[in-house]
């Protein structure tokens, strides 16, 4: 992920000619429509939030990934 999200890797926001919005940054392009990229954009502001409290540890407890999710 450090190569796809690192610092060093510009993150673009581009809109399509369909009217989409195309999220790259490396070698990952997300396509979005707008009201799909709207709701993605405040999932991650929530989660972001999240992250920045100091008592994550506690916040997190409660959203443990299931057995089929993958945590490095």
């Amino acid at each position: 992920m450090e190569k796809i999200f690192g610092s060093d890797q510009p993150m673009k926001l581009v809109l399509c000619d369909c009217g989409g919005l195309r999220l790259s940054s490396g070698p990952l392009t997300i396509h979005f429509t707008r009201e799909e990229f709207q709701m993605f954009a405040a999932a991650v502001g929530r989660l972001a939030s999240i992250v920045a409290q100091p008592c994550l540890d506690q916040a997190l407890n409660g959203t443990r990934s299931k057995l089929s999710e993958v945590c490095h």
